[in-house]
């Protein structure tokens, strides 16, 4: 139903937004459009939002200038 989708796409979202266990929640969210519950844009969502916790993950990883040895 559409509510169901509406909250489990809303849920997922919000579960990888707060960067709790976003790998899994990713692998949730592939199930769901293999089942048929979620779309191609619902994954382009969820993809982008994981993507960018990734991203600010390597970033926090990088070496700043002042840890660089000269």
């Amino acid at each position: 139903s559409k509510a169901r989708h509406d909250l489990t796409l809303r849920s997922i979202k919000r579960e990888i937004q707060a960067g709790r266990d976003v790998a899994y929640w990713l692998d949730k969210a592939y199930a769901h459009l293999d089942s048929g519950l979620f779309n191609e844009a619902d994954i382009a969502e969820v993809e982008e939002l994981a993507a960018a916790y990734y991203d600010a993950l390597d970033k926090a990883e990088e070496p700043s200038d002042e840890e660089v040895p000269a």
